[in-house]
């Protein structure tokens, strides 16, 4: 049987093939001067350290605007009283807490506020919060105008006052036909 070797000539040895590869100096310096390496790395460090700080500001600056432009409602004691509406809902407290923030600032725009509004035992209160809903209607959004349609019919058949549940029926009706 006949065997086939191969046989490499002792003259190549693998000090040879090392001529044909670059060395590492000559590898930087091709990195260097190529104009893809590198550039968008150094682009996006600039941006990852910069981003951050300048959307800070900017966020920051933007929420004073906000603030400066709200008036009375831009305040802290204003937040602090907002809060305290939500905090104390469910309590005896809540209608004196209620009013105070009506006479301060008057009826809310917000509509999770609203809602809470709508179950005080004072009847102006609640009849202001219908109309105010009433106004408010056509810009919210879905999920918000179906928390409406829902709260206004719970008010129709649950309220104390007569009043109230007739205005919340109609408004309710008003809200269900096309």
């Amino acid at each position: 049987m006949d065997s086939i070797y191969c046989v490499y000539p002792r003259s190549i040895t693998m000090g040879d093939y090392d001529d044909e590869r670059p060395s590492w100096r000559e590898i930087d310096k091709k990195r260097d001067k190529s104009r893809h390496y590198d550039r968008q790395d150094k682009n996006q460090k600039k941006d990852s350290i910069e981003g951050p700080k300048d959307r800070w500001k900017s966020g920051r600056v933007k929420d004073a605007l906000n603030r400066l432009f709200q008036g009375e409602k831009g305040t802290p004691e204003h937040d602090k009283l907002f809060n305290k509406i939500h905090s104390m809902y469910g309590s005896e407290r809540f209608l004196p807490t209620v009013q105070k923030y009506i006479e301060k600032y008057g009826l809310p725009d917000d509509v999770s506020t609203l809602l809470l509004f709508l179950d005080t035992s004072d009847d102006e209160i609640s009849l202001r919060t219908i109309e105010k809903f009433k106004e408010l209607y056509g810009s919210l959004s879905a999920r918000q105008k179906e928390d409406v349609k829902r709260k206004l019919s719970i008010a129709a058949l649950t309220h104390a006052s007569d009043e109230v549940r007739t205005r919340a029926e109609e408004i309710s009706d008003g809200f269900n036909s096309p």
